[in-house]
């Protein structure tokens, strides 16, 4: 694989590995390859482009692994139905590949946060700390109803950009396009409906009290996607958990708020 190297930073060119037959995952690797290991996960309807506000910083102090989750952007759109079990099964199939399992710093957005979840309970031994940032660990039916009324009842460009009026505090029309973008390059609406379906039934909240890892969860107090009483759950299951509310963010603090987000980050790495 090639290497691109401007002084102590390696960056790899993208990849994709199939570990099944008929899908591709695909993944990129940046930063400093001597520094700790990184992995960011999106959340739904985004893809890895997502974490541009991170990147410029986290670059210089990790090795940084993304990737695009099955059935989103370069990332194989399967067929048949899929479930957040299938997220944690390519998950591994990734880190098992590219030998990342160890000492990993998991950073996982929404429903990036669930598959890391799911994926530190069954594989605790591989992680360092984890940040869970304005997510579930239990999805209502009337939650998936909701979401998948939404993208039913738009047209995909219209839907995309409410993602960012509904996610973003405050509101800021380039980020909003910069979003919408995201998902409309790589997304049909019917894409956006098998995702949407994927989490159906999801709830881990009682699991958690036998994860033993460091955990900060991160909320903002202004997101309505996945209120702060959501986090407040994670929180009070997970044994080893430091909550943050981060006063004026909404659901997207990646991209709202993203010094304070990363400063987070960073320092309860350092802890």
């Amino acid at each position: 694989m090639k290497k691109l190297i401007n002084k102590q930073r390696v960056t790899k060119i993208m990849k994709y590995i199939s570990p099944e037959n008929n899908l591709e995952i695909y993944y990129k690797i940046s930063g400093n390859e001597n520094n700790p290991k990184m992995v960011l996960i999106h959340g739904l309807f985004l893809n890895s482009d997502c974490w541009r506000e991170q990147l410029k910083t986290f670059e210089d102090k990790f090795f940084i692994l993304r990737f695009d989750l099955r059935g989103h952007g370069r990332t194989t759109k399967p067929k048949k139905r899929f479930t957040i079990r299938n997220y944690v099964d390519d998950m591994y199939s990734l880190l098992t590949h590219l030998n990342w399992t160890e000492n990993l710093y998991l950073v996982g957005h929404s429903l990036g946060g669930m598959v890391a979840l799911v994926y530190g309970l069954e594989n605790p031994s591989n992680i360092k700390k984890m940040v869970v940032a304005d997510s579930f660990c239990f999805i209502s039916q009337e939650a998936i109803t909701d979401v998948l009324g939404r993208v039913n009842n738009s047209k995909l460009e219209n839907f995309a950009l409410g993602i960012s009026i509904r996610g973003l505090s405050p509101y800021d029309k380039d980020t909003a396009k910069f979003v919408a973008k995201i998902v409309t390059d790589h997304m049909t609406k019917k894409d956006c409906l098998s995702a949407t379906a994927a989490s159906a039934g999801f709830n881990v909240c009682e699991n958690l009290k036998s994860l033993n890892i460091p955990v900060l969860v991160l909320v903002g107090k202004k997101d309505i996607t996945t209120p702060v009483w959501a986090s407040e759950m994670i929180h009070e299951w997970l044994p080893h958990s430091e909550l943050v509310i981060l006063p004026d963010a909404g659901h997207l603090t990646i991209l709202d708020h993203p010094v304070e987000f990363n400063n987070q980050v960073i320092s309860f790495w350092e802890k």
